[in-house]
């Protein structure tokens, strides 16, 4: 349930903020804060998982709809080991602003470097353009549209989607 619901709503997300101008070469903004918040207030354990993989589909599902591309699956993969290593650091903290903003940039980091190999993997640009893709989407995906809205969302939140979800709040 999870899983299905982080998919729809990062498919959505990534669908509103496709409005935004991409910075060349392949920096955007997508709004990492959805799964972010879900693995911050969310215990460690099977959402940790869950998570990572409804991103990883919700990024999917707008792949295919905007057409396959050969690179996509390293996008998948970035997706879902980014988010995991995240939640795995985040711990199901959701008041603990440092550990949940030091996830945030450390799961984005892993996600573009994940993802901007693939320029290299399939000779599209050279190291310097890969470096740069991957640091300034972990600059738009990790600080802008990660930790600086899932810190505020996650003390907002805390104690109200949990039981939601069938999970009891974290109380630190």
């Amino acid at each position: 349930m999870v899983a299905a619901l982080v998919a729809v709503l990062f498919f959505f997300g990534l669908l509103i903020f496709e409005r935004v101008p991409e910075i060349p070469v392949d920096i955007d903004f997508k709004p990492f804060f959805i799964p972010f918040v879900f693995l911050a207030l969310l215990p460690r354990g099977l959402p940790t998982i869950a998570i990572p993989l409804g991103a990883a589909v919700g990024e999917a599902i707008g792949d295919i709809i905007e057409g396959y591309e050969v690179d996509d699956p390293f996008g998948f993969a970035g997706y879902f080991i980014g988010f995991a290593l995240a939640g795995y650091l985040m711990s199901g903290k959701p008041l603990n602003w440092a550990r949940i903003s030091v996830a945030c940039l450390v799961g984005s980091l892993v996600q573009a470097v994940i993802e901007a190999s693939a320029f290299l993997a399939f000779g599209e640009e050279g190291l310097g353009v890969t470096v740069y893709s991957a640091l300034g989407n972990t600059v738009t995906h990790g600080l802008v549209m990660g930790a600086l809205v899932t810190v505020p969302l996650a003390y907002a939140l805390h104690g109200r989607i949990e039981r939601l979800l069938g999970f009891a709040p974290v109380s630190k």
